[in-house]
């Protein structure tokens, strides 16, 4: 019985200790920046993904259709 009421102890304290090693606010950053990267058309001159440059600007010009914007996805 004691062997059992140490492993349980045990268990709550992992599960406690590793709940308080999430970082929600880190994780949410990311993510934004993971949709700043997707994006397309002319882009702020100010933006975090750096290695990004303005892409498919002439996108739908043959048919005179404005293409520019939005964001990648496949």
């Amino acid at each position: 019985m004691g062997k059992l009421l140490v492993i349980m102890l045990v268990g709550i304290f992992l599960a406690f200790e590793s709940l308080e090693a999430l970082d929600y606010g880190d994780a949410l950053n990311k993510s934004i920046l993971f949709f700043e990267g997707q994006r397309s058309g002319k882009l702020p001159v100010k933006q975090r993904v750096n290695w990004r440059a303005d892409s498919a600007l002439s996108d739908g010009e043959p048919d005179h259709v404005n293409l520019i914007g939005g964001y990648y996805d496949a």
